[in-house]
C-alpha cells in the first residue's frame, strides 16, 4: 500500500464521526475511502499509531 498521510486518515476518520449534517456528502466520501483503504476506522485509526510509532508492528490474526 502506498504511503497515506496519517493527517488525511484522521481527517477523515474525524468526518466520519462527525454529526453536522452539513459534512454529510463529505462524511460518505470518507467512509468511502476508509472502507476501500482500510477496510474499517479501527484499522486505520491503527495505521496511524503504527505510522507515528514505528516500533509498533500489527499483527491481524
Amino acid at each position: 500500500m502506498r504511503r497515506i498521510p496519517p493527517s488525511l486518515v484522521k481527517t477523515w476518520i474525524f468526518l466520519i464521526k462527525s454529526k453536522d449534517p452539513r459534512l454529510a456528502k463529505q462524511k460518505f466520501c470518507a467512509y468511502r475511502k476508509i472502507r476501500e483503504l482500510f477496510g474499517n476506522t479501527d484499522i486505520a485509526q491503527l495505521y496511524i499509531e503504527q505510522y507515528i510509532d514505528r516500533d509498533i508492528e500489527v499483527v491481524i490474526i
